[in-house]
């Protein structure tokens, strides 16, 4: 009986590591490239962006990239003339890699 339940409680342990593993490794690849929306919270009047682990407001800038504008479900980017849209977790235009400061 005392077998079964370190087998079952080494199962478990095993199964919360292998969890960890796989979120800690998914996580680093999505930071791992600039420009990654991760979310949106709109407001009429102070919408706000979570960009790269970073708060972002309208006017803002990051990584030379300056955010024109929030929508509900999308943000409106600028850099060096060019505009795009991007949703959350979207793959991220090839400006944001082209940075003059990081």
């Amino acid at each position: 009986m005392i077998s079964k339940i370190k087998m079952l409680i080494w199962l478990q342990l095993l199964t919360v590591t292998a969890v960890l593993v796989l979120t800690l490794s998914y996580n680093f690849g999505a930071t791992a490239r600039k420009g990654v929306v991760s979310g949106i919270l709109y407001t009429i009047e102070d919408s706000s962006a979570v960009i790269d682990g970073q708060i972002l407001k309208e006017g803002d800038t990051i990584y030379d990239v300056k955010v024109v504008k929030i929508y509900r479900t999308e943000i409106e980017f600028e850099k060096n003339g060019e505009r795009w849209k991007q949703r959350v977790r979207q793959r991220p235009n090839p400006a944001w890699k082209e940075s003059d400061s990081d």
